[in-house]
């Protein structure tokens, strides 16, 4: 049995511990604040998958692991310090499931001589209460190539989560920051799920701060075609109406959000590469004016 821990068991990371522990092959440990009384994952055709995960609330009480699985927020990194501490090893390997593009600049300084792999998101999904999520689609991850990468591709073999490498990195995840800079702000900004792209204003928003984030990136050293900005319009417009963004349920639970390593990031990218990133520096103005600090989840 592979000793796993995850730090933040919200909706991503209640998807991901409840995938590794059906596997039967992982020793899954909950790190939790508040008990959870188990785990319910809502698949998108209806079905559930329900798991009991051992937990812990005491960071004392918790010793090195082989793999941590970090899927807080990126503005509560910092706050599992003292988790994190704990449960790195010279030998642990810390997968960052976090948005962004400063995965291991934001982790790294708190593992000490852990090894921190990077990974790109796609799990659509929707914390409806304590323990319970809802998913809105196959839940996916990218990850660099490399022995790390798939170690952790076979450690979540059969668990339902689709784990994939990349050797471009750097394109992966900001084409994921490009998408993230639409699709949070807007959602979080106007309190309305993803219906509210179809309007033309709204849309024509969308494409600006994804134009934005796709010239930073670009300067960046990713690869991302020129059209991007309607590529993801085009995207965010097809998806289910009922699904929305982290952020959305952030701010409608009334919980510090996620802004900064989304729009901030791409503020800070473009200040330091002569990019320009009005749009994008709005939005990150406004979020902060409504985004209620250090009350996380």
């Amino acid at each position: 049995m592979t000793r796993v821990a995850v730090v933040g068991v919200g909706a991503v990371g209640g998807v991901v511990a409840a995938g590794l522990m059906s596997t039967g092959r992982a020793d899954v440990t909950a790190c939790v604040r508040s008990p959870l009384g188990g785990l319910r994952i809502v698949r998108p055709d209806g079905s559930a998958l329900e798991t009991s995960v051992p937990e812990v609330a005491d960071s004392s009480a918790v010793s090195p692991v082989e793999w941590v699985v970090l899927a807080t927020k990126a503005h509560q990194t910092a706050g599992a310090g003292p988790w994190l501490r704990r449960l790195c090893g010279a030998g642990t390997r810390v997968v960052v499931l976090q948005n962004g593009v400063e995965h291991v600049e934001r982790v790294a300084p708190l593992v000490g001589a852990a090894r921190v792999l990077p990974a790109v998101v796609e799990i659509s999904a929707e914390s409806q209460r304590r323990g319970h999520v809802r998913l809105f689609g196959r839940p996916r991850l990218t990850v660099p190539s490399g022995d790390d990468g798939t170690d952790f591709a076979a450690l979540c073999q059969g668990s339902g989560i689709e784990v994939t490498s990349t050797g471009d990195f750097v394109t992966a995840a900001w084409a994921k920051l490009c998408l993230n800079a639409a699709n949070g702000a807007v959602t979080a900004l106007t309190m309305q799920r993803m219906p509210v792209f179809a309007g033309p204003r709204i849309a024509q928003l969308g494409r600006a701060l994804v134009e934005e984030a796709r010239q930073v990136a670009s300067a960046s050293g990713a690869r991302l075609p020129e059209d991007l900005a309607d590529q993801v319009v085009a995207r965010l417009r097809a998806m289910p109406p009922e699904s929305g963004s982290s952020m959305l349920w952030d701010r409608l639970a009334g919980r510090e959000m996620e802004y900064d390593a989304r729009n901030g990031a791409v503020v800070r990218a473009g200040a330091r590469l002569g990019i320009p990133t009005p749009y994008n520096e709005t939005v990150t103005a406004l979020l902060e004016a409504v985004s209620p600090p250090g009350n996380g989840s």
